[in-house]
């Protein structure tokens, strides 16, 4: 029987464990996404150098592009509450957008270290779409799994 009133530890206990899924989640999603977008456009999205297998450069590219969103996530809940606002859905996806294209170019300034390039920047622009679409859509399947 669940407790009326959860402790303070059982909320940071369970915010905790929400972030561990969140974070595999969203790893997982951000490599399918990718893996198809270099299998569909492989001329668009090149993944890989000399040094870098294409696996490689999917992993290190996905684990930096997750790990800036879910910081983002993070920071954006704390900055919510300080300033008492809740954004709305189409506010947060325009601002997970903003996020994901940003670090998209990002990741994508250091081709050489990362092995993953992209041709132009409106190609960042329709991964980073896509990529928010996935990564919103795996996040309402894993909010629904957690309840």
């Amino acid at each position: 029987m669940p407790k009326l009133f959860p402790s303070k530890l059982d909320i940071q206990a369970k915010h905790s464990l929400i972030i561990v899924y969140s974070f595999f989640a969203l790893f997982l999603t951000n490599i399918i996404i990718l893996w198809l977008a270099h299998t569909l456009f492989p001329t668009q999205i090149v993944l890989g150098t000399y040094a870098i297998s294409p696996g490689w450069a999917i992993y290190h590219s996905m684990l930096k592009l997750t790990t800036i969103g879910l910081l983002a996530m993070q920071l954006l809940t704390i900055y919510q509450w300080k300033q008492k606002i809740t954004f709305g859905s189409q506010q947060l996806m325009l601002i997970h957008f903003a996020i994901n294209s940003a670090a998209l170019w990002e990741i994508t300034r250091f081709a050489t270290q990362l092995g993953f390039g992209i041709s132009s920047w409106i190609v960042i622009l329709l991964l980073s779409l896509v990529v928010t679409a996935a990564q919103r859509a795996s996040m309402m399947i894993l909010g629904k799994a957690v309840k």
